[in-house]
Parts: structure tokens; C-alpha cells; sequence
């Protein structure tokens, strides 16, 4: 079993966050290396994770319905309203996810889960944490929106267009970010994780205050000789790149430079200036909801016409008439 960190009689759980195409996967079984427990019933590898999704299963199951409570789905970029969270569907969801969980893990003294709209839901499972009294640490693994964008687009060509993806993005991360202010929080680069796996998960060790035994050492050289490979097929760009690529949006080369900055151990997230800073991006995307809100609704009556095998043409017709008189 995993020892909790020292001095906290709490379950400590250690929760992934992160936007998708993002590394989550990957440092989530890095996670495992460092003595945190993943649980026994995870889901199987297969489809755009190989290697393993590391997504326990009744968590998943929370996830999903969360999402249908909500109204939203993976490809959703509207931003939720604050009164969502109060509304019976999801407080129903909410019950359940902390008997779930609670049975699950809660003697576990050191565990950990990923989803990847863990960060876009918090105020839900921040909740499910305050009802559970659990000491919660975050870690968040951070990938350029380039590659993002053309992870992405191996799935799904049109998702992967690097104008809907950086709304992905700035769905999935920016809202809620604030919420994590004062909590241990490590940003791991998916990139330096990958060329340095050694040093970047004792880096999250050492963020997170875990203990870095020799059974946690052992774990941490078979991640790095066995799941990383050097050869692993990726893209690699530099803050440089987003900043002068012309289809990356504005906010989405602000808000990642800033996080690649505590990534990178040039800025502490602590520092009050990285709140400054931060604030003018969280600005923007809220008044970016109306915009968002839209783009949701026309995807939706696109998506309902391509498929409407009765009268397809009409309703294509009168989108195109919408977005005329717009």
C-alpha cells in the first residue's frame, strides 16, 4: 500500500488535471511510479491510448454522467453557468460520486485520478473533495497548443483545426484555474517529461511534498526505461512558435507561456505576479462565453443536419440563411 505524505492522518489524493491531448496519460502512469494508487480497475488500453488511458473506471462512469447532468459533451466549448452546479441533476451525480469514491478510496492514504475535464468540472468534484476531508494536490501536465492541435487532428481532422482546438483549450483550462490558488499544484511540461522523466517526476515529488523512497526510485527508473521511449512519435514547438503563428489564439499563447513559465521553474505559482498576469486571461474568456455559447449551438444544428436524414437540405439552408443575417 502507499504511504501518505508525513504528517497528514488524511487521505491524500493527487488529482490529474489538464486539457486533452495534453500528456495525461503518459504522466498519469508516472504517477503510479511514484507510489500513488491508480486503483484496480482501470480502463483497458486501446484506440487513441495504447498504452493505457490510466482512467479508473467507476470515476469514468461519475465523469460521463456528470457530462450528460450538464449538458455537454467532449467537442463543447460553452462555458458553464455558476448555477449549474446547485441544479438536483448534478448534486444527484455528486451524491453518488462521494459513496463511490468514499468506498473506494477512502482508507487509500495516498491515491490519484485522472479525467480530462476534471479542471473544466472543478467546482463539481471540489465538492466530492470538501465532503470526503481529503488533502488534495494537484498536478497538471502541459503540452504547446500546437501539438495539441495536431494530436488532435490524427482523431478528428476537424476538432484538430487549431482555431477549435485553442477554444478546447481555453474551455478546459481557463475557467476554473483560479480555484486551485494556495493548493499544491506541480505543471509538468509533456515534453521534458518525456526527455527527462527522472528529474520531472521528482520534480512533482518535490512539488507535491511525496516521499521519494527507494521503492519510489526503483518506480521511477522502470517509467523511465520501460514507458518512455525516446521514439515516441510527437510534436515539439517552442513558446516562439505559438506566439507568432497567426491561427493560435491570443489567449491561448498568453495563458500557456504563463504556465510553461512555472513548468519550467522560471516562476513560482505562488507569486503573486503570476495572478496578475493570470487575470486578464481569465477576463477574456469570460467575455468570450457569448461567442462560445454560439459556436455550440450552430456545431450542434450542423451536426443535427448531417445526420437528419429526412430534410438535410432545408435545415443546411437555413443555417446558411442564419449565419447570413448575422
Amino acid at each position: 500500500m502507499s504511504e501518505a505524505p508525513e504528517s497528514n492522518n488524511r487521505s491524500t489524493a493527487v488529482v490529474v488535471l489538464g486539457a486533452g491531448r495534453s500528456g495525461t496519460s503518459a504522466l498519469t502512469r508516472g504517477l503510479g511510479a511514484l507510489g500513488i494508487d491508480l486503483g484496480d480497475k482501470l480502463r483497458a488500453p486501446g484506440g487513441k491510448n495504447p498504452t493505457g488511458f490510466y482512467e479508473d473506471e467507476d470515476i469514468l462512469v461519475i465523469s460521463k454522467r456528470l457530462k450528460r447532468a450538464l449538458g455537454i459533451r467532449g467537442h463543447s466549448v460553452r462555458l458553464l453557468d455558476e448555477d449549474v452546479w446547485t441544479q438536483p441533476a448534478v448534486k444527484k451525480v455528486q451524491r453518488d460520486a462521494i459513496h463511490i469514491i468514499g468506498e473506494r478510496f477512502g482508507k487509500s492514504p495516498l491515491w490519484g485520478y485522472k479525467y480530462g475535464r476534471t479542471l473544466r468540472t472543478l467546482p463539481f468534484w471540489d465538492g466530492v473533495f470538501d465532503a470526503l476531508d481529503l488533502d488534495v494536490r494537484y498536478v497538471m501536465p502541459l503540452r504547446n497548443p500546437l501539438s495539441v492541435a495536431r494530436s488532435r487532428a490524427r482523431l478528428n481532422p476537424q476538432r484538430g483545426r487549431q482555431v477549435w482546438s485553442d477554444m478546447e483549450w481555453l474551455v478546459n483550462v481557463v475557467p476554473y484555474f483560479h480555484r486551485v490558488r494556495g493548493m499544491p499544484l506541480s505543471i509538468v511540461d509533456f515534453d521534458r517529461l518525456m526527455a527527462e522523466p527522472r528529474a520531472q517526476l521528482e520534480r512533482i515529488a518535490r512539488d507535491l511534498s511525496l516521499p521519494l523512497d527507494a521503492t519510489v526510485q526503483a518506480g521511477i527508473d522502470t517509467y523511465a526505461k520501460d514507458f518512455v521511449r525516446p521514439d515516441m512519435p510527437r510534436s515539439r514547438f517552442s513558446r516562439d512558435d505559438l506566439r507568432t503563428d497567426p491561427a493560435v489564439n491570443r489567449w491561448v499563447a498568453e495563458g500557456y507561456g504563463l504556465l510553461d513559465r512555472v513548468a519550467a521553474d522560471e516562476m513560482r505559482i505562488d507569486d503573486p505576479g503570476f495572478w496578475a498576469e493570470w487575470q486578464p486571461i481569465q477576463d477574456a474568456v469570460n467575455a468570450l462565453g457569448p461567442l462560445l455559447g454560439e459556436f455550440d449551438y450552430m456545431n450542434k444544428r450542423l451536426a443535427h443536419a448531417q445526420w437528419n436524414p429526412t430534410s438535410p437540405v432545408p435545415v443546411v439552408r437555413q443555417i446558411w440563411r442564419d449565419l447570413r443575417n448575422r
